[in-house]
């Protein structure tokens, strides 16, 4: 008479195949969800949120900086890795490139309203990196700027994608999100709204 089979001992394992299927299920999770999140920032993305009434900061569904911008630090001149955006600090990161004449237009623009006076609130990202960005800004006369380059090829992509030209100026409040967005070179009024919070003379464009 044949012995019966003895019962299959787990000992508390789960099988390689279950361990498998539960591994793919939560990938897919997660890459939905990351698309799902990239989906709504692109949404976001170029919208004017303003300041809450009666204060100088941008209301909670505002996006951060670091989600507009696809990166929460950069390298500067050094080739260290610092923070993009200086923190308790409201300011203008200008995304910029060395090829653009309409970034050097608003950067001579700039150049001209200063005369002279610093711009510490002034962050010039520079695609191709932050040393691209130290000859234009010295041909303008522009001093105090905190010069910037993205903090690798998949951050500089990024920013390709997000944003189709140059340049961008993103105003950011204390708390680090996005107040205002300009695509393209301002008019006037935009330029000294901009440059107003540049050196500090306010907070918000």
């Amino acid at each position: 008479m044949p012995r019966a089979a003895a019962p299959r001992r787990t000992n508390g394992f789960v099988s390689l195949g279950t361990l498998s299927l539960v591994l793919v299920a939560c990938a897919c999770a997660l890459l939905v969800g990351q698309r799902l999140a990239q989906r709504e920032i692109a949404a976001k993305l170029g919208t004017d949120f303003g300041v809450v009434a009666g204060t100088d900061t941008a209301p909670s569904a505002a996006l951060t900086a670091q989600q507009a911008l696809g990166s929460a630090t950069a390298r500067d001149l050094a080739g260290k890795t610092v923070p993009l955006i200086v923190k308790g600090q409201p300011g203008i990161v200008m995304l910029s490139s060395r090829t653009c004449s309409w970034c050097k237009k608003a950067l001579k623009d700039f150049g001209n309203m200063a005369d002279g006076r610093p711009v510490p609130r002034l962050t010039v990202l520079t695609l191709e990196g932050a040393a691209e960005g130290v000859p234009m800004l010295e041909q303008e006369g522009l001093r105090g700027a905190r010069l910037l380059g993205p903090a690798g090829s998949k951050e500089q992509a990024l920013l390709l994608f997000r944003y189709p030209g140059t340049p961008t100026f993103v105003a950011v409040d204390r708390n680090g999100r996005v107040v205002h967005t300009i695509p393209g070179y301002p008019v006037q009024p935009e330029l000294l709204r901009l440059f107003n919070v540049m050196v500090g003379d306010t907070d918000t464009p």
